[in-house]
């Protein structure tokens, strides 16, 4: 038995299509849980007709509490209910290929692992699904997934897990990128994983999510995330996974730069702050020289030190026509 998650809060125009998704699954064994998280909107109502349309989906009904306290009472539900072997998690805004329960849980099955993980595909709109034929999985241990698959790695979504795996780990609530808390706590309770690179989750580009609505303090909560998965690879031991996750650390600091000055109308109000994190960055940018450069870290080089950038650029492009002379 699997059980799916589903945190519900103002989607009514995306939730008939990720409820659908579910109904459509190959594999039929499975419970779905909707936890309405206080919606405003006709979601609740939705919520309620889908359970009664199939016995296999309830719903819990919340004051709003944010994505984590509503994954949280998913939890909870899961080990209340103690009929699921299986969890996974969907954003009410996405949806499913049909054969993803299928495929994850045969991964897991065929390689005696606890967690199984496969690959998405951002969208703007709904897609054709592709058909698969040739089901590779790649077995992997947590460190190796992150080194070679990063940008996957913290994601709570496109996952199946075994139930022990989370007993004792919850997500942060009242905090924004709470799977960064929250994933590596759980992969690094396996040996091994699971992965296959089939694009089985469709991740929509929604336009009012964190990375598209204009830049907040609440967003430099990503250091804190970031910096006790630093700490947790030092004490264990995890040496090519510190460095990857410290090269992330520095690419975000850009990534903050760029995000604090596309929001122009608060950039005077920021302007503390912006110059905070690009002397950090700068920091370790030379601290690191030895390891960073404006090849392999362009996007940071260039946050950091954009005039110098730019006459670098153009230094380039003048030796390249100079040669074709």
């Amino acid at each position: 038995m699997i059980t799916i998650v589903v945190p519900v809060y103002k989607v009514e125009e995306y939730l008939p299509r990720c409820v659908e998704s579910i109904l459509n699954q190959t594999y039929k064994n499975w419970v779905l849980l909707l936890v309405d998280d206080g919606s405003p909107d006709n979601c609740p109502k939705l919520c309620e007709k889908y359970a009664e349309e199939d016995s296999r989906i309830f719903v819990i009904h919340q004051k709003n509490g944010g994505l984590s306290a509503a994954r949280n009472t998913g939890l909870n539900w899961f080990y209340e209910q103690n009929n699921s072997d299986f969890i996974t998690f969907l954003d009410s805004d996405d949806w499913l290929h049909p054969r993803y329960l299928e495929i994850l849980l045969n991964g897991i099955v065929k390689n005696n692992v606890k967690i199984s993980v496969c690959n998405y595909k951002r969208v703007l709109i709904e897609v054709p699904h592709d058909d698969f034929y040739n089901i590779d999985y790649e077995l992997t241990s947590p460190e190796d997934f992150l080194v070679n698959h990063s940008w996957q790695y913290n994601y709570a979504w496109n996952k199946l897990y075994h139930k022990s795996v989370f007993e004792d780990v919850r997500y942060p609530v009242g905090k924004n990128f709470e799977d960064t808390f929250t994933t590596y706590k759980v992969l690094h309770k396996c040996k091994k994983i699971a992965y296959t690179d089939l694009q089985l989750y469709y991740y929509l580009r929604n336009e009012n999510g964190i990375s598209r609505s204009p830049w907040n303090t609440s967003e430099l909560v990503i250091f804190d995330a970031m910096e006790e998965q630093l700490k947790f690879y030092k004490e264990k031991g995890l040496k090519r996974a510190y460095e990857k996750e410290f090269e992330l650390f520095v690419h975000h600091h850009a990534y903050q730069i760029v995000r604090i000055k596309e929001n122009k109308a608060d950039l005077k109000k920021n302007k503390a702050i912006l110059k905070d994190i690009k002397k950090t960055l700068k920091k370790y940018l030379k601290e690191n020289k030895d390891k960073f450069n404006v090849h392999n870290m362009s996007y940071s080089y260039e946050a950091a030190y954009p005039f110098i950038m730019k006459l670098y650029a153009l230094a380039s492009k003048l030796k390249a026509k100079l040669l074709r002379k």
